[in-house]
Order: C-alpha cells, then structure tokens, then sequence
C-alpha cells in the first residue's frame, strides 16, 4: 500500500501499523509527535495504528535554540 510521510511516497505491506512505518524509515520516535490525517496519534498507539492506502504522515521534530 502507498502511504506519505512528510510528502514522500513510501510502499508498506497492507496492515503495516505507523510503529512500523515509523520503523522502516529508521525514524527514531524520542522527541516527535506524529499525526495520520491531520489527527494526533498519541505514542502509546504507534504499536496499534494501522496505516490505510493514501494515508498521510506528517512527523513533527521538537527542538529548541534561540
């Protein structure tokens, strides 16, 4: 199945969950938060969320600086 993350087009296996997707692009969940469709997933979630054709990913890095 085709999905996005951030734009980029990625192929996952039908009934990958985001932790797996998360997972594949070597995208290490420390300091992220992760929305499917405009909708938060909390990260005690990733693990159960199972990614559907088309969805959309955006991952959202913490950081600060000033």
């Amino acid at each position: 199945m085709n999905v996005k993350i951030n734009d980029t087009a990625i192929e996952l296996p039908a009934g990958a969950t985001l932790a797996e997707a998360l997972q594949l692009r070597d995208i290490k969940t420390q300091g992220i938060a992760v929305a499917v469709n405009n909708q938060v997933v909390a990260k005690g979630c990733y693990e159960s969320h199972t990614l559907q054709e088309g969805d959309s990913v955006i991952i959202i890095k913490a950081f600060y600086g000033g």
